[in-house]
């Protein structure tokens, strides 16, 4: 297993990926947008199979759909960017205007240091860093943010979350990630996921949850057949899964959480993209207000989960 580093000759972007010789498996990342995740190839029955997609046209650091962006402090929307926390009221900067909300956090578009490196027979790892000082608007909290990537010669790919809370006072704190993944070339229509749901919200003017509702209908949902853009609220399981199938060709993707950790999901495919967001949160939207799902951590206090990422032969 190999970690080669690349700067780019045409552009400042530092990419970082991690290579499975024998396989040419491989997982490419931007440390300096964000420790983004925009390569992730994998094997299925020796074949490659290109399983992130980047929707939209603007470029990855301006892209106002989030392909693969790291959601933190907070994750989804907070309404109106304003929030009280243990007696103090703090307003983000809003930038989400057409809607007026601040979203997504600013961890998506900041620039992350490598600062480990691991690699053997066996796997090849590398870790980002981000240390945050505490002057962003709004929000007082520092902290550091921890993003590993790591790639086992067996095709299984793990993103682990880390944030450690470096100040003297608790911090609101929610986390989430914003892949959107494709398989191969396969068309929306000839996809379909399923899941492990129990709730799902309803959601107002502002995108913003206004009610929720039991989980009726059948797994899988085929795309052909039903729109998602939809937080849920997951069974809470030590192991979820979520399969993702091109029928097709009967290949899975699947994205394996803790659904204790991570007991939110967000499922949304984006209109003329053949591509589903499939959004794993510690929190619901707007938890910095509604407290659903929000953690707090206190000083030294960090939250850890991860979650893994393989292609298999479908189940169903």
């Amino acid at each position: 297993m190999e970690i080669n580093i690349h700067d780019s000759t045409v552009s400042s972007e530092k990419k970082v990926v991690l290579l499975n010789p024998k396989t040419g498996e491989k997982v490419v990342i931007l440390p300096e947008i964000g420790a983004t995740l925009v390569e992730l190839e994998l094997i299925c029955e020796n074949k490659l199979s290109q399983l992130i997609h980047l929707p939209g046209e603007k470029p990855i650091n301006e892209n106002d759909l989030y392909p693969s962006a790291l959601l933190a402090p907070w994750v989804n929307r907070v309404r109106n960017g304003n929030y009280s926390f243990e007696g103090r009221n703090y307003q983000l900067p809003i930038n989400e205007s057409n809607l007026g909300n601040a979203i997504h956090g600013f961890l998506a578009r900041k620039k992350f240091e490598i600062s480990e490196e691991k690699f053997n027979d066996e796997s090849a790892e590398v870790s980002f860093i981000h240390n945050y000082p505490g002057d962003f608007p709004g929000y007082p909290f520092p902290f550091i943010f921890t993003l590993s990537f790591k790639l086992s010669s067996k095709g299984l790919l793990t993103v682990n979350f880390n944030c450690k809370n470096t100040g003297e006072k608790n911090m609101p704190f929610a986390c989430g990630w914003h892949p959107y993944f494709k398989i191969a070339n396969a068309e929306i229509r000839h996809l379909e996921i399923t899941f492990s749901p129990k709730l799902k919200y309803i959601s107002d003017a502002q995108m913003i949850p206004m009610s929720e509702e039991m989980v009726s209908f059948p797994m899988p949902i085929h795309f052909s057949e039903t729109t998602l853009d939809n937080v849920f609220k997951l069974e809470s399981q030590t192991v979820h899964l979520t399969e993702l199938t091109d029928c097709e060709s009967k290949t899975s993707l699947f994205l394996k959480q803790n659904s204790e950790d991570f007991p939110f999901l967000v499922v949304f495919a984006p209109t003329s993209e053949n591509c589903v967001a499939i959004e794993p949160m510690t929190g619901n939207t707007d938890a910095f207000n509604t407290g659903d799902g929000l953690k707090v951590l206190s000083p030294n206090e960090d939250f850890t989960s991860l979650v893994e990422i393989w292609i298999d032969k479908a189940k169903i």
